[in-house]
């Protein structure tokens, strides 16, 4: 029993282990056999896995399946970061973090408690910050893209949609559709 739960732990651990070291030893044969992991040999199929949505928890997952190198695919529906990146925290926080700037430089008293004189109104443009916004965004979002691509992770610009098969996506766009292993 002992033995059983052993082999079994072993064999569950593996498959978290970088592929270059993950093997069972079998006490039986003293044989090393690679895990079902490293096997791809489960008939046709595009990927060994495949994401769909790009945003933090899509990015995230794809950078733990390469980590265990397996192939990899993922779906950003042309959005690249998702909601966070693209339209939520990163560019409400530069808006945040201008207007901050702005209504510091317009507190004379606490200013002046540094040494600091503002001569005249402290004015902003709606369009400059808002251009700011944008351009930290879409920095973040090629920062993404380019750790995903340096990494071997093929991205596909459409929508994924399901197909009703387990191991199926369909790329909305093109309607193409990928196939994912399923486990043998």
């Amino acid at each position: 029993m002992k033995y059983l739960i052993a082999t079994t732990l072993l064999t569950a651990a593996s498959a978290f282990s970088p592929a270059s070291t993950r093997s069972v030893v079998s006490r039986t044969t003293q044989q090393t056999s690679t895990s079902s992991l490293d096997s791809s040999k489960c008939g046709n199929y595009d990927y060994d896995v495949i994401i769909v949505g790009c945003g933090v928890g899509g990015h995230g997952a794809a950078l733990h399946s390469r980590a265990q190198d397996l192939s990899t695919a993922i779906f950003s529906g042309a959005d690249v970061g998702g909601t966070c990146v693209n339209r939520g925290c990163v560019p409400s926080k530069a808006l945040l973090a201008a207007s901050g700037r702005v209504r510091e430089m317009q507190a004379e008293n606490h200013l002046s408690e540094f040494g600091i004189t503002v001569d005249g109104e402290v004015k902003f443009d709606r369009e400059g910050v808002a251009n700011h916004a944008k351009q930290l965004a879409n920095k973040v979002k090629g920062n993404l893209e380019g750790s995903l691509t340096a990494l071997g992770v093929d991205i596909v610009e459409g929508r994924g949609v399901l197909t009703g098969k387990v191991n199926e996506v369909k790329d909305d766009a093109s309607g193409k559709v990928y196939t994912a292993k399923v486990s043998c």
